[in-house]
């Protein structure tokens, strides 16, 4: 048997002071290793330091004021800060139609680009999906990719005005009383904080898609509370085993009436919404959508020479067609982010601006038509 050099002389050595124990190896060697768990005992709390490593001297207050730093009263929140959101009809009807190509089995994201009103309302213009992939398994049951149109879809919203005033999931049936999971909690505290640019008060929503008892489409919109969003901001809730509820980091201390609980159930930290529909005045949404898969359409000239086709039929106009955030993603990629885009926006932002001529023919050109529009 070799017994491997004392790691508690060599702590000596350095100058560190630790808890180890013996650990006898496949091979037969024995080894000594850190105690895991020992300082945590010792810890302020768990996954802490020791009071006396913090500071030599603690008074009453001191403690106190430390320790209430990781304790969260858990609170309803009676009052919600947005006081209503709308969706575009055309874009919420497709994003529910391509859900319902699989039956409402696969989950799903988008986000929302619109405006805040004045009056914290949430008026909704467009729909992008980024990449992601279907995963059952994953808590979110997706995987967003990485997407690396990110920044040009931020520049067309902003070009247009618009910015992301929520996200919009879609998820399979749920029992009653699941609204959201532990995983759907933690994002949407998430977007909120990024949108309100820390725990503030932000209209952003979220929006849930899903199929009801009766088979047709139920579409609901809510915020997370200020306390959840400033539990997620400390990383003191996580992701458990049943997504019904919000597990308690044990650092932290969460009190449910009066006692302490591990775990919190997802509906106390929601707000409703109300919610209802609009036609855009500023967009359209026909173009084929990006990053679906086995969808019946999918970006292509082809696609634009379809939809620019329609110019001169039914009142519209070449600027009305193009008016589509998605065709817009798609013709990113063909023209000048920095020159040709903006001056396409400018024109649909402000009808009263026309379309150089130019643009016309070069994107008549690039989709095939056969004239100029």
């Amino acid at each position: 048997v070799t017994i491997l050099p004392d790691a508690a002389s060599c702590a000596e050595a350095t100058g560190e002071t630790s808890t180890m124990r013996r650990v006898i190896g496949k091979d037969g060697n024995i080894e000594m290793v850190h105690a895991e768990g020992a300082d945590e005992k010792r810890g302020f709390r768990k996954g802490m330091k020791p009071l006396r490593d913090m500071k030599m001297s603690w008074t009453l207050n001191d403690f106190m004021a430390l320790d209430s730093q990781y304790e969260f009263k858990i609170q309803r929140q009676v009052e919600v800060f947005s006081k209503g959101v709308s969706l575009d009809t055309e874009s919420a009807g497709d994003f529910q139609s391509y859900l319902r190509r699989f039956n409402f089995s696969r989950q799903r994201c988008g986000f929302l680009y619109g405006t805040f009103t004045d009056d914290n309302k949430v008026q909704v213009e467009a729909i992008y999906e980024p990449p992601q992939e279907a995963d059952p398994e994953a808590a979110e049951g997706f995987v967003l990719l990485e997407d690396p149109k990110e920044d040009v879809v931020e520049q067309l919203a902003q070009l247009l005005g618009l910015r992301k005033v929520g996200w919009i999931i879609g998820h399979p049936p749920r029992e009653d009383g699941f609204v959201l999971s532990a995983a759907e909690v933690l994002m949407a505290a998430e977007l909120q904080l990024e949108a309100a640019g820390g725990v503030e008060d932000t209209p952003f929503v979220t929006v849930k898609v899903t199929q009801g008892d009766d088979g047709n489409t139920s579409v609901e919109a809510f915020q997370v509370s200020k306390q959840c969003m400033a539990m997620v901001a400390e990383e003191a809730l996580q992701i458990g085993p049943n997504p019904g509820f919000c597990v308690v980091n044990e650092t932290f201390t969460a009190i449910q009436e009066g006692k302490p609980s591990k775990t919190v159930e997802n509906n106390f930290f929601l707000a409703v919404v109300p919610i209802v529909q609009h036609t855009s005045e500023m967009l359209v949404s026909q173009f084929p959508k990006v990053n679906r898969e086995h969808d019946d359409r999918s970006p292509s000239k082809d696609e634009l020479k379809k939809q620019l086709s329609k110019t001169g039929t039914a009142g519209w106009t070449f600027v009305d067609l193009l008016a589509d955030f998605n065709l817009l993603v798609f013709l990113s990629g063909l023209m000048d982010m920095a020159t040709d885009i903006p001056a396409i926006c400018e024109s649909i932002v402000n009808r009263d601006k026309p379309l150089n001529d130019g643009y016309k023919l070069i994107i008549g050109s690039m989709a095939g038509l056969d004239q100029a529009y």
